[in-house]
């Protein structure tokens, strides 16, 4: 074969797995809610998608809505998606994820949830739901950490299994917290 030929192969084989990626997680029903109510908490949560054009692109919207109450001393809400296996080998092979976020002006924590931790204290990132437009949100795993209370366990890319968003902190009235665009980073 000649070297323009494999090129060619090689560039087609990039493209096409960038593609797949591209059109990743824009299934709704992949996604979930979940809240304290396990743990005696009484917080509610729902959800809504729709699709958007960015960039030219049809993409999913999801959009999480609720209240945190302080009846769990750590109350929470979040959202959360379960990749399909196209997804999921793209967010093993990459460094981070990037997504665009737009809300209520609060902080939340997108979580990457690995097979190995199982006391829930997984890798995550603090980020702020600005208002208005949604803004792009790029997350190294490299400046993603545990939030300290369980075992100190070492990010392992190959075992990560779902991605997160949760709210920070309680009481919280009204939340309000849109997904959109969620990528990998290279």
């Amino acid at each position: 074969m000649n070297r323009k030929l494999i090129a060619s192969v090689v560039l087609m084989m990039a493209l096409t797995a960038a593609g797949v990626f591209a059109q990743g997680f824009t299934n709704p029903d992949k996604w979930f809610t979940y809240d304290d109510k396990a743990d005696r908490g009484n917080s509610k949560v729902s959800k809504a998608s729709a699709f958007e054009q960015i960039d030219g692109r049809d993409v999913l919207s999801v959009t999480m809505t609720g209240e945190v109450t302080k009846k769990c001393a750590y109350g929470f809400i979040g959202i959360g998606v379960t990749p399909e296996p196209a997804e999921l080998k793209a967010l093993q092979g990459a460094s981070g994820i990037a997504f665009k976020a737009a809300g209520d002006g609060r902080k939340y924590r997108v979580k990457v949830e690995t097979s190995d931790i199982k006391d829930y204290d997984v890798y995550g990132f603090v980020f702020e739901a600005p208002k208005g437009a949604p803004v792009e949100i790029s997350v190294p795993y490299a400046k993603m950490t545990q939030e300290g209370w369980g075992a100190k366990k070492k990010f392992k890319k190959e075992n990560i299994t779902k991605i997160q968003f949760q709210t920070i902190g309680q009481p919280i009235p009204t939340v309000e917290l849109k997904i959109v665009d969620i990528r990998t980073i290279p």
